[in-house]
């Protein structure tokens, strides 16, 4: 009987053993899986914040590019911004493989210009013909216009200097895409002071246009246009200027008779 009752104990204190062996394979399990499923949602999260950010910054590209789109047509500058809107619908693409929507705006911005297709040198009509398409397109009407091209020239810039950094644009390319938009801000400034002081002119706005006049001189003055770009600018503003002063007189004439 004594050796049954010991059998018994041994069985038991076995069973005892078995049962917490058990117990903290089950709590050693349940803390990798606890982990595991808290590594996983924090992923997740962490995937979703990259792609907040990277649709927000793609939503942002493509407003800069339509946006310079509207005043000049330099293709190495959209060239390089696509470059950048492509990089990013990548990126967006391999965080979330199901966003089928993709696939167009990818084959969209590698069909950018290349470098140089709107630089191409024509005949002397269809060069002026350009320029007049050009001039018109930056003759803006209003200063909220003005402002909204200058904050996509900047935008433009901040997003070509962070490829410079990320070593996907070349200095010189860096240098002459800076040139070029630092080109076109004044260019923008000068042909749109120069339209609004027209409009106020045509509408006997009179008060409005010397200080039209004054801003476009002052971006001649110190801007990067020379030449006979400058001087026929120069003479737009004197001829501008000669038209309000025989408006006034002529208004302070009808007046008098």
């Amino acid at each position: 009987m004594c050796v049954a009752f010991t059998v018994f104990r041994c069985v038991m204190v076995l069973s005892s053993l078995y049962m917490i062996v058990f117990l903290l394979v089950l709590m050693v399990g349940s803390v990798v899986l606890a982990r595991y499923a808290q590594e996983r949602q924090e992923g997740n999260v962490i995937r979703l914040y990259r792609l907040a950010a990277l649709d927000r910054r793609r939503n942002e590209t493509r407003a800069v590019i339509r946006g310079l789109q509207e005043v000049d047509d330099n293709a190495e500058t959209l060239r390089i911004l696509n470059q950048a809107l492509k990089a990013d619908l990548v990126r967006i693409q391999k965080l979330d493989p199901g966003r089928a929507d993709l696939e167009q705006e990818i084959r969209q911005a590698s069909a950018a210009p290349a470098a140089g297709a709107g630089d191409a040198k024509g005949d002397k009509p269809a060069n002026e013909a350009r320029g007049t398409k050009a001039e018109k397109r930056t003759s803006l009407s209003n200063e909220r216009d003005v402002q909204r091209v200058r904050n996509h020239i900047s935008d433009a810039m901040v997003i070509i200097r962070r490829l410079y950094q990320s070593n996907q644009v070349r200095a010189e390319q860096l240098e002459s895409t800076a040139r070029h938009l630092g080109t076109l801000t004044v260019v923008v400034a000068v042909n749109s002071s120069i339209h609004m002081a027209e409009l106020a002119l045509n509408a006997a706005e009179y008060g409005k246009v010397p200080g039209l006049l004054r801003m476009a001189e002052g971006y001649l003055a110190s801007g990067p246009l020379q030449g006979r770009e400058k001087a026929e600018k120069l003479d737009q503003v004197k001829k501008l200027r000669e038209s309000l002063q025989v408006a006034r007189n002529g208004g302070m004439q009808f007046a008098t008779e």
